[in-house]
């Protein structure tokens, strides 16, 4: 069963677009798009994957990453060390 998005790649492009110009706040973003209390924190964090990867990272994917068990031990381990957050 495949995982349908609430928004499409087109309006988080479009928001993203409008936030990084200055034309709207991510309050006026979170209202037009009609995402509930905590859909500016979530347009500021669209805004800050597509500041890194540009407009690929809103392509759809099938499938959930996977991750080796080794990968996983190394980001614990730089974590704990202070490197990085948990959103990192």
């Amino acid at each position: 069963m495949g995982r349908k998005a609430k928004y499409t790649k087109e309006q988080k492009v479009q928001a993203c677009e409008d936030y990084l110009s200055g034309r709207k706040s991510a309050e006026q973003i979170k209202i037009e798009l009609n995402m509930g209390k905590c859909g500016a924190g979530l347009v500021r964090k669209w805004v800050n994957s597509y500041r890194v990867n540009g407009h690929s990272i809103f392509d759809h994917k099938s499938t959930n990453n996977k991750y080796s068990k080794e990968f996983k031990e190394m980001v614990v381990q730089e974590y704990l060390q202070g490197h990085g957050s948990s959103l990192d």
